[in-house]
This record gives structure tokens, C-alpha cells and sequence, in this order.
């Protein structure tokens, strides 16, 4: 019998329609050659890097940079950005006449926040340079030997990847560092950048390189660099603010800005369009001094990412987050999952807790019937590692097909880690442009992904602050999780839990994580330690954040309870005992104080 033509569609038609729907909000319908790039190393692009097409971004960015014309990129985390300015700059120096060489020096800078960012950068270029063997790639970094370095600047290097710090040191004190032929500053995750308190290193690099258009000195500078080549730089940042408005204003000249509003994006025009671009050209918009006053519209995520938040006291947070991981992995829902923290103490102590605690909600369990309470590698990563740890750390997470990374906001910037499907914020982001980078590390280039916000009952007013920036979360269905871990004896929780502080599965898990702390004195040590700094950074807080964030409105015991301590530690107790004694004394002191000056005042009047 014939299909009726009526018949609603299959669910596998759905599922490719959806897919191709997907697809075509991230990819352009374009190919990379069809935008001027040289056969060979689109062939790399698609070899090395799996990229058979460009992404809108990079379809938008690649012709305006290879026309020579600075550029503001505006665009959520996850499009290829990194592909979309290295691209056009291996191009144009693939067909340099004469060929460059080592001795040439450095002919592109690209400026990145951190040193895992500037392993990554350098990882692409590598692969996009595997058949460009004369254009030599290479980077300098923090924590880094300066010795190798300097050897290395020495001998030369084409395209030269940052961290701020680092180049200023080497620009300052490194005289065989050429960079006379300096054509490309690039500045990816220029906000990040700004907001580690880099500014005015990056001020004294526009200043020697001759790339700040407000100084003075600017022209004198420049004219030692090569004059058939003018100066482009490049600024990519995911948010935009004041900080970054002012690098813009003294980096960028008449640029060309590039963002995601895919429904009012350009039409994608060929390297040829961008021939005799002026002034007044169609596809100039206006001066970043007037798009990026702070809107909605400034922060990006991907349209795929699925954003939820979780609403827990603080007392129960430890456990909650365990039940969570656990039903994560065991579901097979996540191929990899990142946790985000507040400090490294905080990182190092949930890493020792994931890799030694043992747990089964059986009673009196036979030792070798114990496993694992969340069974998946643990992975962890913060600034106050060896580099060494770091990049092992970094590397390891790359590679593994199922893993889960603790971190710090060390991994929230650019960093491109593949198939991570779920993004949890354990500690509060702070600034919503710090969620927004956090989040990005999944659903990239069009994949699915998942963000989970952790929030206590007295951080509610968080949601708004987000909502202010065009960001919206969903309560996540925490009490169908818990509900699904069996009990012993018990039938599947026939009477429904309304409460999560009266949870059975949460009560059993909390009850067994502080005896577990209580019988280890290095995990308990480490536990007090990890207390104390989060109190210092929850009280960190700034600006705004500081009425929703307050240490005022936490349970201080509750908070102990969220590491498994069952009393609050008693230094940290009498710590702030005494400094509200003191408080309390000194405000009782200035009182009695204005109280004898009144006196003395209506007895002199009264003589």
C-alpha cells in the first residue's frame, strides 16, 4: 500500500531537519577557497582541523582581514574564531615575494590571556602550517624558561603567540627580538585580557610596536616598520565593555565590526569585494565608540546551549553536586563535563574528595564492595599549578573521551575543548560577562550543551542580574534526580519528597561524606583550609554583586557543612567573633565619644 502524501513526517526526517537547521545557523553556505584562501591550505583546514566549511564568523572575518582592514569580532565562544584570523594571515604570508625567512623576524603577534590559551592558539597554527614550512610558528609565556625563549626569538619567528606580560618583558629586554616587520597585532579574548588587569601592558605594547593611534610618538615609531605593508590589528572579544571600548579607540583605526546577529549579518562576499574598500563602503559600519555601549545584545551564547540553575542551601550543596556528577555519568548524557570553582583550595579539595570517596547506600558494606562514588577520571586545573601540571592537565582533558575537569576561571576563556557537553557553575561567576565565557565552553561550532548554576536560596536575585543582559535559566529538575538513586530497603521513595532538606538520598550521602572527612585528618585539614578561602572570596564580591553575594546573610556552619565538616572550624569562628567584637566596641567607644563631647558642650553653654 502507498505512503499518503498527508502522513506526518518521521522522527529520523525530524532529526536530520533539525540537524541541518543547526547547521546552517553556524556554517555559512560558502566554501573557504570561494573567500580567497590559497587550495592548500584549505585542504589543511579541512585535513587537520575537520572544517569542510566556514563558520559565519569566519565567512564574515576572513575576507574583511585579508583586505587589510582592522576589525572588531563580536561573537559568542565556540564559532572559530581562532581559524577566522590565523587563516587570512598564513595566506597573505604564503605568498609573500621573496619568501620570508627565520631572519625576517616577526611578521604577526597574536596577544592571549592565558598560557593554556597560548598552548592552543599555537597547537592551530601548527596543524594549519604542516605544508608552510618556512612560515615558523612559536610562542612565549609566563612560567616558561626566558633563556629558551630568547633563543628562540633570536633565531626568529614568523608568527609569535602571547601572554602580555611575557612579550612586554621580552620587548623591554630582549635586543635580538626583530620586530621591524611587524604587519598583524591581534588581540583574541581582548576582554579577558583586560579584565587580569593587563591594560596597561598592553598600552606599553601598542606604544613600542607604534600601534597606538592616540600617542604622539605613533608616527615616528611606525616608520621603521615596512611601508608596502600598513599596520592591521585585529580585536576579538565574546563581550564588550568600557574596558574594551578604550582598547579599540587606541588600536583599531575606521574598523569594520563583525558580530553574530545572524538574521541581520551581511551577505558573505568573496576576497574580490573587499578590493578598493574606502571610506564610505557599504559593508563599513559605524565606529566602535558608538556600537558598544553596554546592552543586551553584548553578550552572546549559542542558541544550542541549554541553561539551567539549581537552587540549593548551602548546607546541602556538596551533596547535591555529587548526586548531580553522578547521575550525569551514569546516564551517559555527558561524554565530558567541566565544574567550575571560586578558588584553587576549593579545586583541590572537591579533586581529593571525587578521587578517594567510596560510598554505597547499603548499611554495614563489605570493604571490597565499595566503589567509587562518581566512577570517571577527575581531572583539575588552576593558576597555582607547575606550568608543567597545567599543561599535562589541559592535554589529558583534550584527549579523553570521558572525563571531568575541576577548575578555576583559568579554563573559562578560549579554550577549545572537544565534546565537552555539560558546564557546571559550582561557585557563583560573578560579572555575567564571567557566565557567558564559563558556559561557552560547550555547544561549539553547533553542538548541543548543557550549563548548570548552583544558587543559594539568599542569591536568587543573581537570575536577574543575568536576565538585565538578555540571559534566561530554567530551574533544573534536581528532586526527579535524587529521586532515581535507590535506597536500601526502600521501594523507589513511594511517598514523593517536596523538600530537598528532608531528601533521604541527600540526608544518607551528606551523613556518610562527613564521617568520611572526620576519619581522614589530611582531608579535613585541607577541607578547614578550603572553608577559609572561600569565605575570603565569596567576600570579594564587587560593585553590584556585593547586595546579591553578602557574607552577612551565610550560615557559617551551613557553609562548613558544604565540605563536609560537622561544626563550623572554631579559628575561623573566633576570627570573626572578634573582629565583630571589636567592631561592636569601636562603634560603642565612637558613640560614648560624641555622647561626652554633647555633654561638655551643653555645660559650657549652661556655665
Amino acid at each position: 500500500m502507498a505512503t499518503k502524501k498527508s502522513e506526518k513526517p518521521s522522527k529520523e526526517s525530524k532529526t536530520k531537519s533539525k540537524e541541518e537547521h543547526k547547521e546552517s545557523e553556524i556554517f555559512a553556505s560558502c566554501s573557504f577557497s570561494s573567500l580567497g584562501l590559497h587550495a592548500t591550505l584549505c585542504d589543511e583546514l579541512r585535513e587537520r582541523m575537520d572544517f569542510e566549511a566556514p563558520t559565519l564568523v569566519q565567512a564574515q572575518a576572513i575576507p574583511v582581514i585579508l583586505s587589510g582592514r582592522h576589525v572588531l569580532v563580536n561573537a559568542a565562544t565556540g564559532t572559530g574564531k581562532t581559524v577566522a584570523y590565523l587563516a587570512p594571515i598564513i595566506h597573505q604570508l604564503q605568498e609573500h615575494e621573496p619568501r620570508i625567512q627565520r631572519s625576517d623576524g616577526t611578521f604577526a603577534l597574536v596577544l592571549v590571556p592565558t598560557r593554556e590559551l597560548c598552548m592552543q592558539v599555537y597547537e592551530v597554527l601548527q596543524k594549519l602550517l604542516h605544508r608552510f614550512h618556512w612560515i615558523v610558528p612559536g610562542y612565549i609565556m609566563g612560567g616558561e624558561n626566558r633563556s629558551k625563549e630568547k633563543a628562540r626569538l633570536r633565531k626568529g619567528i614568523s608568527i609569535l603567540v602571547a601572554t602580555p606580560g611575557r612579550l612586554l618583558d621580552h620587548l623591554r629586554h630582549t635586543s635580538s627580538f626583530l620586530h621591524t616587520n611587524l604587519r598583524w597585532i591581534i588581540f583574541d579574548e581582548a576582554d579577558r585580557i583586560l579584565e587580569l588587569g593587563f591594560g596597561k601592558e598592553i598600552e606599553e605594547i601598542l606604544d613600542i610596536l607604534g600601534s597606538r593611534h592616540d600617542a604622539s610618538a605613533d608616527k615616528e615609531i611606525a616608520e621603521s616598520y615596512i611601508s608596502d605593508h600598513p599596520r592591521q590589528n585585529v580585536l576579538l572579544s565574546a563581550t564588550l565593555n568600557e574596558k574594551v571600548n578604550h582598547l579599540a579607540k587606541i588600536s583599531l583605526e575606521n574598523p569594520v565590526m563583525i558580530g553574530l546577529d545572524y538574521k541581520k549579518m551581511q551577505p558573505v562576499l568573496s576576497f574580490k569585494d573587499f578590493g578598493s574598500l574606502g571610506s564610505d563602503a557599504n559593508y563599513e559600519l559605524e565606529h566602535p565608540v558608538k556600537m558598544m555601549s553596554p546592552s543586551n545584545g553584548d553578550f552572546r551564547v549559542p542558541a544550542q546551549l541549554v541553561q539551567r540553575y539549581v537552587k540549593v542551601s548551602c548546607g546541602l550543596r556538596l551533596a547535591v553536586l555529587l548526586s548531580i556528577l553522578k547521575d550525569l555519568l551514569e546516564r551517559g548524557t555527558s561524554q565530558k563535563i567541566v565544574v567550575f570553582f571560586s578558588t584553587c583550595d576549593a579545586v583541590d579539595f572537591h579533586y581529593s574528595l571525587l578521587s578517594e570517596f567510596k560510598f554505597t547506600p547499603h548499611p554495614q558494606p563489605e570493604e571490597q564492595l565499595r566503589q567509587m562514588f562518581v566512577g570517571c577520571k577527575a581531572l583539575r586545573l588552576h593558576g597555582n599549578m607547575k606550568q608543567e601540571d597545567r599543561r599535562t592537565a589541559f592535554q589529558a582533558f583534550k584527549t579523553e573521551k570521558l572525563a571531568l575537569l575541576l577548575s578555576t576561571d583559568v579554563a573559562a576563556r578560549g579554550l577549545d575543548f572537544p565534546k565537552v557537553r555539560f558546564i557546571i557553575q559550582y561557585d557563583s561567576p560573578g560579572e555575567a560577562t564571567e557566565y557567558v565565557h564559563r558556559v561557552g565552553r560547550t555547544a561549539r561550532l553547533g553542538e548541543r550543551g548543557d550549563s548548570l548554576l548552583f544558587l543559594q536560596p539568599v542569591e536568587m536575585d543573581y537570575l536577574q542580574d543575568l536576565e538585565k543582559h538578555g540571559i534566561s535559566l530554567t530551574e533544573y529538575p534536581l528532586l526527579k534526580v535524587l529521586d532515581s538513586f535507590p535506597l536500601y530497603n526502600e521501594k523507589r521513595h513511594v511517598k514523593k519528597v517536596l523538600d530537598l532538606e528532608s531528601h533521604p538520598w541527600v540526608l544518607l550521602l551528606q551523613k556518610a561524606l562527613e564521617a568520611f572527612i572526620l576519619a581522614e585528618p589530611r582531608m579535613k585539614k585541607l577541607a578547614i583550609t578550603t572553608f577559609c578561602s572561600w569565605v575570603r572570596a565569596y567576600a570579594a564580591h564587587r560593585g553590584e554583586l556585593k547586595r546579591i553575594f553578602m557574607v552577612k546573610k551565610l550560615h557559617l556552619g551551613h557553609v562548613a557543612k558544604s565540605f563536609a565538616l560537622k561544626e563550623q572550624p572554631s579559628l575561623v569562628g573566633k576570627s570573626f567573633q572578634k573582629e565583630t567584637k571589636k567592631r561592636k566596641r569601636d562603634e560603642k567607644q565612637r558613640g560614648l565619644s560624641k555622647k561626652r563631647k554633647f555633654s561638655r558642650k551643653t555645660l559650657r553653654q549652661k556655665i
